[in-house]
This record gives C-alpha cells, structure tokens and sequence, in this order.
C-alpha cells in the first residue's frame, strides 16, 4: 500500500493553518507510538546532561521532531532537512509564525548531504527504509557527527531470525518504502560499518502498540484509499479510537519486549572510526 499520496492530501487538507497543524501534532502523539518513544529517548538524553550545541533532524517530515527538539534542547542550534520542499516550507512557515529562531529548514538528500560543522545529535525517524543505499546515508550521518556525538534513529523491525538476504527480498507492505525493515544483525552491521557504535537497540511496537497502529493509522489510511469520501467515517471513527489507541500505546511505553515491529537505535561516532 502506498501511503504518500494519502498522507499528502491529508497535509494539504490540515497543514494550512497554523493552529490546525498543532493540533495536528497533538494528535500524532497520542496516535503514533514512534512519536512517543522518540521523545521519551530524546527525555532521556537531556535528563542524562547531553547538551548538543548543534542537531540535525535528518528527515523532518512535517517539522514536529524539529519542535520537540527544541523543546528538549532549547540552546542548541537545529538543522532541519528533508527532501521533500512542501516539508521544508511547511515547517519554516511554522517557525516564522511561532518566533522559532534556532531552526533552519532546508531541501536536503541525505545521499548526498555535507555540512561546514559538525553536529553532536542527528535524529531520524522511519526514513532510512525508505533509501535503497542506506550504507551511505549511515556513513553520511557519521561523518557529519563530531566524535562522541549521538545518533537517534527508529525503523520497522524483522525477526532476528531472518538473513538479510531475505529481508531484502521480500516485497515491501508499504509501496514507498526500499525494504520491509531490519533486523537487529542488519542494524549492527550498518552501525558498524559506519563507524558508530551501538549504545541502545531495542524493539518498539510490542503487542499492544501493534493493535493501536492497526486501529489508529492503518484502518484509518486504509478507508481513505477507497475515496475521501469516506473522510467523515474515518473521523468519527478516530475520534472514537482516541483514548483506546492512547491507552495501548502507554501499555506498551511500559512493558518490556524481546520483539516488535520496530528499532530504536542509539549510537555513538566512535573517537577513533576505524574502530582499532
């Protein structure tokens, strides 16, 4: 299923106005379980004496993570990147409207991507699967981190048991997306390669965040790929949805997985890459 199209109407339809896109945001951190665990990691890392003087948000998206980060690293200079310039306006419409100054929203491919100083924090959240060369985008995020720097990355997740030759050739559920997701062996390699090392991996999306994402985002896009005009069902039913959706996702912030439908991942750029 290809989510894009849906998504875009979506942000045309509830991205005009200012206060329709808060509003917005505060919906999506109670709907997305990702958003949640993002922001209790990012908690984390302030609440641990992490001070980043500069942060790349690699893959804004709508500009949320570039609001949040702000708000947990009020000093710090952010980079907001995408390469999609509707984001990029949208997010520096934002800004301008709400007196931010420390954010700077540019059109960006993390392919190709450099920067004249180094960052101490890059966060990127559900992108890397979307890119057929992820090696490079991992490499990439190491060299523009400052050694010591932290990267903050969450993606979908495939059983451990699985080769990467496997993932790889399975045919992806969502059209817009290079591989289904990765395994905890795929993920350290990646790390590895690029000369970062692992400081956190864990699965997100257990059991009950996997019932909120069905009755909170999939039904939901689901519905609309028939016609908006099933739009007004599709609120009432969210509406309806609300609470449960949040109480399932709290249920799973708190429990504890061995499994799930996706990774967070923590990193460090090594002193030394080359690892010896």
């Amino acid at each position: 299923m290809d989510y894009e199209p849906i998504k875009g109407r979506l942000a045309r339809l509830f991205l005009r106005q200012t206060w329709l896109k808060h509003l917005l945001f505060l919906l999506s951190r109670q709907v997305f379980l990702r958003e949640l665990e993002v922001r209790r990691a990012l908690r984390a890392l302030a609440e641990s004496g992490f001070r980043p003087r500069r942060i790349l948000d690699a893959g804004t998206g709508y500009g949320q993570y570039a609001l949040a980060l702000n708000r947990f690293f009020p000093g710090a200079s952010i980079l907001s990147v995408d390469i999609n310039p509707a984001c990029v306006d949208q997010l520096q419409d934002l800004c301008r409207r709400g007196g931010v100054t420390n954010v700077e929203a540019r059109v960006a491919d993390l392919l190709d991507f450099e920067l004249d100083e180094a960052v101490d924090l890059v966060l990127n959240v559900d992108v890397v699967e979307h890119i057929e060369d992820d090696r490079r985008v991992f490499r990439n995020f190491a060299q523009v981190l400052a050694p010591g720097g932290r990267l903050l990355l969450h993606t979908p997740a495939m059983a451990d048991e699985l080769s990467e030759a496997e993932v790889l050739r399975r045919t992806p559920a969502v059209g817009e997306h290079a591989r289904e997701g990765y395994t905890r062996p795929m993920m350290r390699e990646r790390l590895a390669q690029a000369g970062l090392e692992e400081l956190e991996l864990r699965p997100t999306y257990g059991a009950a965040g996997g019932l909120a994402w069905r009755l909170g985002v999939r039904g939901p896009l689901r519905a609309l790929k028939l016609g908006f005009w099933t739009l007004p069902f599709v609120l009432v039913w969210s509406a309806l949805m609300l609470l449960p959706v949040r109480l399932l996702n709290e249920l799973d912030l708190r429990g504890r997985r061995s499994r799930g439908g996706c990774l967070l991942v923590l990193a460090a750029k090594r002193s030394n890459p080359t690892g010896r």
